[in-house]
């Protein structure tokens, strides 16, 4: 699919369109000159070679370019920080006591082996086939518990990597766009597919990374049409908590997606996140208010929506006599 305008991917314009949006923002301005400078000399071509641990580094500094970028529009005095061994690291100071950490998750190693075994056994072709699955990989487990599979690389490296700072207001920066190229829709807590006619339901998983429940969120085989349940054919329930359960000091996340920028709450939080930041994130660029999860005000999201939601997802799976 091509922007008919620029001549890209629609996957590429997006990137591209937020790190530009990102450059404007600092440039110009004396304090932030040398970091910008320093991440775009990462990021230019010259730097760049095909081997994994060159594109984690460039994903990794585009995701924290983009975050400084375009949170400056709102947080006037963000402070990139410098990296300390042996402490606890946050990526960005935005306000007094309030601290920021980008993460970017990478497509699975074991589907890139994957694919490249498959071109490899066809070297003898004109034109060679693969099958690739670069959220879950390619493991008979993948394939038999995808959503799971996704909540795994979603976070999974931030369950072992703590960098929030007890007594102070944190957030996570999750960008889904370099590696996962994740939409809006991807990160609701249920979805409906419609095709040649035929409505399918089920989950992606990104949701459910933060909010679900283990042996509590349950998730469908794939093309579900609920005029058709059996509830003996291939139904899973998740198999760890979502990171908000376990991170009572993490206030909220916001998620970067090709189609959107989306804010969720921690509703199990220590501490509500004063409104004022609130406010700054809903007038960050591109937000997407609709697929946000938070309370207006000071006052924390209430609990009860979360289980609210799960019960009604737990609800439709279950077959009426």
């Amino acid at each position: 699919k091509k922007n008919l305008d620029k001549r890209v991917s629609e996957g590429s314009y997006s990137n591209i369109l937020n790190i530009s949006a990102a450059v404007e923002s600092l440039v110009g301005i004396d304090r932030y000159e040398s970091w910008l400078v320093e991440n775009l000399k990462l990021l230019s071509y010259e730097s760049y070679k095909s081997n994994d641990k060159k594109i984690q580094l460039n994903s990794k500094v585009a995701a924290e370019l983009i975050a400084g970028g375009q949170l400056s529009n709102v947080f006037h005095e963000i402070e990139p920080l410098v990296e300390r061994q042996g402490q606890k690291n946050p990526d960005f100071k935005l306000l007094d006591s309030t601290y920021l950490e980008v993460y970017c998750p990478q497509t699975s190693q074991q589907n890139i082996e994957a694919v490249q075994k498959q071109h490899n056994e066809q070297k003898d072709k004109m034109i060679s086939i693969s099958f690739s699955h670069p959220q879950t990989g390619q493991t008979v487990g993948a394939k038999r518990y995808p959503s799971n599979k996704i909540i795994d690389r979603v976070l999974s490296h931030k369950r072992n990597n703590d960098q929030t700072k007890v007594d102070s207001y944190n957030l996570l920066w999750l960008d889904l766009t370099h590696g996962f190229n994740a939409s809006c829709d991807d990160a609701l807590p249920l979805v409906t597919i419609h095709h040649v006619g035929t409505i399918y339901t089920g989950s992606f998983g990104i949701w459910h990374a933060f909010y679900g429940k283990k042996h509590k969120s349950t998730f469908t085989p794939d093309r579900t049409e609920l005029r058709y349940l059996n509830s003996n054919s291939g139904y899973y329930q998740q198999m760890e908590d979502g990171l908000f359960r376990q991170r009572q000091h993490l206030n909220g996340a916001l998620l970067l997606t090709k189609d959107g920028l989306i804010f969720f709450e921690n509703p199990w939080a220590k501490m509500a996140l004063p409104e004022e930041v609130k406010k700054k994130i809903t007038q960050l660029y591109r937000f997407r208010a609709n697929y946000s999860w938070f309370q207006a005000s000071e006052k924390i999201m209430p609990s009860e929506l979360v289980e609210r939601e799960l019960n009604k997802i737990e609800w439709l799976y279950q077959k009426s006599d």
